[in-house]
């Protein structure tokens, strides 16, 4: 017993001192989006959550964070040159990674993480093309497309607007609240959950390769 108490003493002092050699950068940006109708969040990997915002706009906020070993100096430069923005063109929008003219470079751009937030109009379609990391939408949108790698999918949104759902995973667990009734799945290849609203008007489709998935549907 004392064994483990002392090695959970020296990882909770590693962890701390892990912690505190990061640096950050937080970022915040809005882009006019009269006509949007569909975003495309095109970040490899991070933690990227999505939630109605104003009407007519796109904001994009969160953090960029970056490891460093010895001086936080040059890493700190990174960061501060590294960010998320949204790129609107017409009816659509490409939220992407943006690195400046001290963040250029394969290191430079492969070791900064991103934690996320985008906004956009209710009504808007989502695709991701996220491999990597943890996905949060909540709240009312158009066709939602989501399919990772590896990670973890959470996905709320009205029932009523839902026209078809399909909800699977390779490896892992796929939970699917449909509003009155929850089926869960997991394992290896556990299958999919399918939904049908002839009422509704958008298609849900999200899948995760290894990891976790969790759809609500709200009353």
């Amino acid at each position: 017993m004392r064994s483990l108490v002392t090695a959970a003493v020296v990882m909770l002092i590693a962890g701390t001192a892990f912690a505190e050699r990061e640096v950050a950068h937080r970022f915040d940006s809005q882009a006019a989006a009269p006509s949007i109708r569909r975003v495309v969040i095109d970040v490899p990997s991070g933690t990227i959550r999505v939630r109605n915002g104003a009407s007519g706009t796109i904001r994009v906020t969160g953090t960029a964070r970056r490891e460093y070993d010895d001086s936080p100096r040059f890493d700190q430069q990174i960061v501060d040159d590294s960010s998320i923005e949204a790129y609107v063109n017409r009816d659509e929008a490409i939220v992407r990674r943006r690195f400046g003219p001290n963040a250029q470079g394969w290191r430079a751009q492969r070791f900064t993480s991103f934690d996320t937030t985008v906004e956009v109009p209710p009504g808007t379609a989502v695709e991701f093309e996220t491999n990597y990391g943890d996905v949060d939408v909540h709240g009312s949108f158009g066709d939602i497309d989501v399919s990772l790698r590896a990670g973890n999918v959470n996905i709320t949104t009205p029932r009523a607007d839902v026209r078809e759902l399909s909800a699977s995973c390779r490896l892992g667990s796929a939970t699917t609240n449909f509003g009155g009734e929850i089926v869960q799945k997991e394992g290896l290849l556990p299958g999919s959950s399918q939904f049908f609203n002839a009422d509704g008007h958008t298609k849900v489709h999200a899948h995760v390769s290894a990891g976790n998935l969790i759809v609500t549907l709200t009353r």
